[in-house]
């Protein structure tokens, strides 16, 4: 029973020093946990991101701060956060190494306005070199998770929780990694591609519509919104259009969409396969360089079909209130 006692409360110690050192990116349905290697930077996981947005963010005890979007990676899916002050203390030690396999970790995350949380984890996978090293534990994250800090019992990080995709539930960034992509995200800024100016959900069309598609899928992006500025609106594309194809490339999640964009350049004509009242049209959009300073047209994306349900129902991407524009949804 002693044994048991000190068990828990070393796994109570850990859990509180974390909770202690994270940062909360809010949503109207939730949101992400930050985390920093340096006090200053956040590094968090994020589909999109506007260059040089400020948001406000909860710092550790629900403190009210604000931060600045300083850089993002579309193909790992993280951006970087400044903060206007450095916070020294909040700061992670990351482990040198990988951490064994089946050892325990403490996951703690940050998920909602409510509090940091915590759970007792197994490292299930740990392994790779370079860029293709990688972690996974044992028990499947809450959405909210995402982000959060894989603590090793000596206190070290030994692993930043990634946001989930298909195939890799539960998987996570080696701390020593993950500290690196912070300061290299931040000093590349932001990566180039085309930019539309249009926001999808993901739609399973029936069967008359599916059969325009070509390729014996349902699955498509429907347009839900337009920037009245942006390329997709000058070439024409309504909202309610379902956008099948670009270059080709069939289009059926906004990661698809996000890496056939990442890949093209700002002024290319890109080819649009879309169904438009019954009927396979083709449209031709030229791609834009992102609006610098954000989006430049007032216009709110939305998300990819509704809100993640489940545990305080932590929303998968998360945007500002109040009528501000999304950040980091699936708006290309």
């Amino acid at each position: 029973m002693d044994n048991l006692s000190s068990l828990s409360d070393s796994i109570a110690a850990l859990a509180a020093s974390a909770a202690a050192r994270l940062f909360h990116v809010p949503s109207a349905l939730g949101g992400r946990t930050a985390l920093s290697f340096d006090g200053k930077r956040l590094l968090v996981p994020a589909f999109d991101a506007e260059e040089g947005e400020t948001l406000e963010i909860l710092g550790p005890g629900g403190k009210e701060l604000s931060a600045r979007v300083a850089g993002f990676d579309p193909r790992l899916s993280l951006a970087v956060l400044e903060l206007g002050a450095e916070l020294p203390s909040t700061a992670f030690v990351p482990m040198a190494g990988m951490p064994a396999l089946g050892s325990l970790v403490v996951a703690v995350a940050f998920p909602s306005p409510q509090g940091p949380e915590a759970r007792l984890d197994l490292i299930r996978f740990s392994g790779g070199e370079g860029d293709d090293a990688y972690i996974q534990t044992d028990g499947a994250h809450f959405p909210g998770f995402s982000g959060s800090a894989l603590v090793a019992p000596d206190g070290k990080l030994a692993g930043f929780v990634a946001a989930d995709r298909g195939g890799n539930r539960s998987w996570a960034i080696p701390a020593s990694k993950a500290a690196e992509l912070a300061v290299s995200i931040a000093e590349r800024g932001f990566v180039g591609g085309a930019w539309l100016g249009l926001s999808t959900v993901p739609v399973e069309a029936p069967e008359p519509f599916a059969a325009l598609f070509g390729d014996g899928r349902q699955e498509a992006l429907m347009v839900a919104g337009l920037g009245p500025n942006g390329p997709a609106a000058a070439a024409g594309i309504l909202a309610g259009d379902l956008l099948v194809s670009i270059d080709g490339k069939a289009v059926t999640s906004p990661e698809e969409l996000r890496s056939v964009l990442d890949d093209a350049k700002p002024g290319a004509k890109l080819l649009l396969v879309l169904i438009r009242g019954g009927q396979r049209i083709e449209a031709t959009v030229t791609g834009s360089g992102r609006p610098s300073g954000g989006r430049g047209d007032g216009m709110g994306w939305g998300g990819r079909g509704g809100p993640w349900a489940g545990h305080h129902g932590h929303g998968h991407r998360f945007w500002r209130g109040g009528g501000m524009p999304w950040l980091f949804g699936p708006g290309r």
